[in-house]
């Protein structure tokens, strides 16, 4: 068996895309000259509020319908993430932590504040969950899709780089359900639910989901105190549906989520971060500076250092993270004539929270106790033509509010090394966001011939931005109010020609907003010390998309070729620092958000599905990206610098991923198959520190690694057997900073292998 590491040749990558295309191109002399009608089956989207063929939809989507989730066993945001051509992610420690990327634009700032807002509109059933969770549960879904590039008209405010969409599966008449068991390394186990009941046939019908997981994880504590990355899952969703006419469909939703986890998943890398440095550098004893060059050595502390160690922390009080959300959602779908009336209310709200061991070693040092509790509300509203007209159109109406209760405290231990005693709070926040928002928005589409469509769209979009915020360090005790509003226009051009009924081209400029905000620590500052340095305001991003594409569906729909070529011009990106300022003698530290000036993003995606052969399906993607800061001055790390001409955070300039199943008939009711599935992944800064700094682990170099699947299929039920990351490919994709005596932590790779068994009845 060949093994894995980072050190990939691009050579081979190369080859490897080549071989791909020849087999693909091959494999048609075959099937164009049998002539059959086996093709690809039509994908359908909602990527613009209605139901439409993939290929005809003027915007670059990577979408996957429900034999797509269960064959690649999507699990995480970041499963589907990765076969996208262009995205990217990081954690920083836990499932419910991920940090996103699309053509190079990401958030650049602290993920675990209160409403700080995201690069991404998320969406699940039309509802965005983006203001409480950004990794919703993967269960029971219909579709899922992600859009890229600036999404405004229909995911509103934050869909700057795009959007993502998960669909659910609805009740309908019939007895129906399933119910999966998988067991995998780690002592894994996960089970899944799922239940459709007709209650009043053709009136209420109604669909259950219940998921519940455990593992041990990849990671243990060695020390006494136990413990290690173990989690414990727990998923429960009801929808029923109520049609009393055939115009009128209601749907009531209600979900419950639970994760907790048993630490912050990581290894330690040896590296200081400046943070790091700035809390150890006191203590010469235990951190020397054997190099003479300012900065203090981390301690092995009996596990050592990544990449010699992958699967070892040793921390002396416990830690826990976590997240439990809510939501309940309404939607109805009133048909009037050639008009649909659509509303969609929703509320969420969850609970984050981060307790325990902070330093991650067997050093008492610090300890930390944060809550994040965020809530949402919105009620929109849509009306759209449902004929077969020239012209389409829908437009539509939203209120939306959210509230976030931020509330962190960070105690002193005993090896503190500042000679404070133990139990000593040296920093807390009591922080109270709200954003008010109300928007409208349109688009309009016109069939000027039969090949040629024209689409105008937009949103207007006003935002009320509140904070109350206390803070308490040292002899700092404050309380600041602040209040602004905001108001924003979204434009959307799109142009589609059909060249054959097969084949068409689009264009599309398109304009997308991240709202503005409030640097609540900044307003501490300038209430307590007047200081004139820090802005209690930061403004929104703005990103301007132009884009060209093709769709096209080949040799008797065995081929589809999607391609596009895209140009982003992205200015006032908000990027997070941590200014230090002295007050009354003593040192306090706050999380502050400026605005660098303006990057450009350009690349291309090329996404192709094949039938060379009959029951042999192939998938390939490719993005390249070149994604730079053309003017920019950002401050890290207690100085400004000038980044002009420097690669953004989050962008591998290749993002690659390649898949083949074969099924094959074992009986007249038996089929077995075989797939494999690979995954490329260019190297890149993951964070604004990495931007200064070179090298481990401020930069995550490039990797792939490859997953198999094999199994039995029959009308009801289906056995796999699978390996991920078959080769234990060794890699990292992100390291984050946090007090570490041990230095920065990174998320180590691992190998897995499991089998699934699913039954399925009635669906």
């Amino acid at each position: 068996m060949i093994s894995r590491n980072t050190n990939n040749n691009p050579g081979s990558v190369v080859q490897f895309l080549i071989t791909c295309c020849g087999l693909i191109l091959l494999g048609f002399s075959s099937a164009i000259v049998a002539q059959d009608e086996v093709g690809i089956e039509e994908v359908v989207v909602t990527a613009q509020r209605r139901e439409q063929n993939l290929q005809d939809v003027p915007i670059s989507i990577s979408a996957f319908n429900a034999d797509n989730v269960e064959a690649y066993m999507f699990n995480d945001v970041t499963d589907y993430l990765i076969r996208t051509p262009n995205a990217a992610w990081t954690s920083v420690g836990s499932k419910s932590r991920r940090e996103l990327s699309i053509r190079g634009a990401t958030n650049l700032l602290n993920i675990n504040r209160g409403l700080r807002t995201s690069t991404f509109a998320f969406y699940q059933d039309d509802f965005s969950v983006n203001g409480s969770t950004g990794n919703p549960p993967v269960m029971d879904v219909e579709r899922i899709e992600i859009l890229r590039g600036p999404q405004a008209t229909y995911f509103g405010r934050n869909a700057l780089a795009g959007g993502l969409s998960v669909t659910s599966k609805k009740p309908h008449n019939d007895l129906a359900g399933s119910v999966m068991v998988d067991y995998s390394r780690f002592d894994t186990i996960d089970v899944e639910g799922v239940v459709n009941l007709p209650v009043v046939k053709d009136v209420l019908a109604m669909r259950g989901n219940i998921k519940y997981s455990e593992s041990d994880g990849n990671i243990k504590n060695i020390n006494p105190v136990g413990g290690g990355n173990e989690s414990e899952y727990k998923y429960a969703k009801t929808t029923i549906r109520f049609t009393p006419t055939d115009d009128l469909t209601v749907d009531i939703t209600g979900t419950l989520a639970s994760e907790v986890a048993g630490m912050r998943e990581g290894v330690p890398t040896g590296v200081f971060s400046n943070f790091g440095n700035f809390l150890y550098q006191r203590d010469s004893i235990r951190f020397p500076d054997a190099n003479n060059d300012g900065i203090r050595e981390p301690i092995p502390d009996g596990v050592g250092f990544y990449p010699e160690n992958r699967t070892r922390v040793n921390f002396n009080f416990p830690q826990q993270v976590g997240t439990n959300y809510r939501m309940i959602t309404g939607r109805v779908d009133y048909e009037m004539g050639n008009v649909l009336f659509t509303s969609i209310s929703g509320h969420i709200n969850s609970d984050f929270y981060l307790n325990g061991d902070v330093d991650g070693a067997s050093i008492d040092a610090w300890n930390e106790f944060r809550n994040i509790e965020r809530q949402s509300f919105s009620q929109e509203v849509r009306l759209q033509n449902t004929n077969e007209s020239r012209f389409q159109w829908s437009v539509g109406g939203l209120y939306a509010e959210d509230k976030s209760d931020y509330r962190s405290t960070t105690f002193t231990g005993r090896d503190n090394g500042f000679g404070a005693p133990a139990g000593i709070p040296v920093g807390t926040t009591d922080d109270h966001d709200k954003i008010e928002s109300w928007a409208l928005f349109g688009q309009f589409d016109a069939d000027f011939s039969d090949k040629l469509t024209l689409s105008l769209g937009g949103r207007y979009s006003e935002e009320t931005i509140s904070a109350d915020v206390s803070y308490i360090a040292a002899t700092l005790s404050q309380i600041a109010t602040v209040k602004q509003k905001f108001t924003s226009f979204s434009p959307r051009f799109a142009v589609n020609y059909g060249v054959t009924e097969d084949i068409n081209l689009y264009g599309t400029i398109s304009k997308g907003i991240k709202s503005a905000g409030i640097n609540t620590d900044a307003a501490i500052v300038v209430l307590q010390t007047g200081s004139e340095e820090l802005t209690q305001f930061f403004e929104p991003e703005i990103m301007w998309n132009y884009e060209l594409g093709v769709k096209a569906d080949l040799f008797d729909d065995r081929l589809r070729l999607n391609a596009a070529v895209f140009y982003m011009k992205w200015t006032d990106m908000q990027a997070d620092f941590l200014q230090f300022v002295v007050i009354d003698g003593a040192l306090a530290g706050f999380d502050v958000v400026s605005n660098a000036e303006s990057a450009t993003s350009k690349g291309v995606e090329v996404s192709l599905t094949a039938l060379p052969v009959e029951n042999l399906i192939v998938n390939l993607d490719v993005g390249y990206l070149s994604a730079k800061f053309d003017k920019a001055v950002i401050f890290i790390e207690g100085q400004n610098h000038v980044l002009d001409g420097v690669r953004t955070p989050l962008a591998p300039e290749w993002t690659m991923a390649a898949d083949a199943e074969y099924t094959f008939n074992l009986s007249p009711t038996y089929d077995g198959f075989a797939r494999v599935e690979w995954t490329y992944r260019d190297g890149t800064k993951t964070n604004v520190a990495g931007l200064i700094h070179e090298g481990f682990p401020y930069y995550s170099p490039s990797y792939d690694f490859f997953n198999v699947r094999a199994g039995i299929r029959h009308k009801n039920f289906t056995i796999t057997g699978y390996a991920e990351n078959v080769f234990d490919s060794n890699y990292y994709p992100n390291a984050y900073v946090k007090a570490w005596a041990s230095g920065m932590s990174v998320e180590p790779s691992f190998r897995t292998y499991g089998i699934r068994l699913r039954y399925t009845y009635g669906e």
